[in-house]
């Protein structure tokens, strides 16, 4: 979901020259503006970093990873049964 903002801040920063020509060459690339590319990075980086700092529910995994287990044990049944009726 994409929030639209009522305005924009303005905000002058100072790039490393390398993260700089990183920066345009990308912007070049994917025929978008510095300032775009700009905004993309840092939304994601900033995500990352978010997402990175929630707490793991020890719970929640192990459930997740029993489903994962018995959906793939059903698909290797069922992809057995397939190939002997085959």
């Amino acid at each position: 979901m994409h929030m639209s903002m009522s305005k924009a801040t303005r905000v002058t920063v100072t790039l490393d020259p390398q993260v700089a020509e990183w920066a345009k060459q990308a912007a070049d690339r994917q025929n978008r503006s510095l300032s775009s590319v700009i905004n993309a990075s840092l939304r994601t980086a900033l995500v990352h970093d978010s997402l990175a700092k929630l707490p793991v529910d020890d719970e929640a995994e192990r459930a997740a990873a029993y489903v994962d287990v018995s959906l793939n044990e059903a698909a290797e049944t069922h992809a057995r049964r397939n190939r002997g009726a085959a």
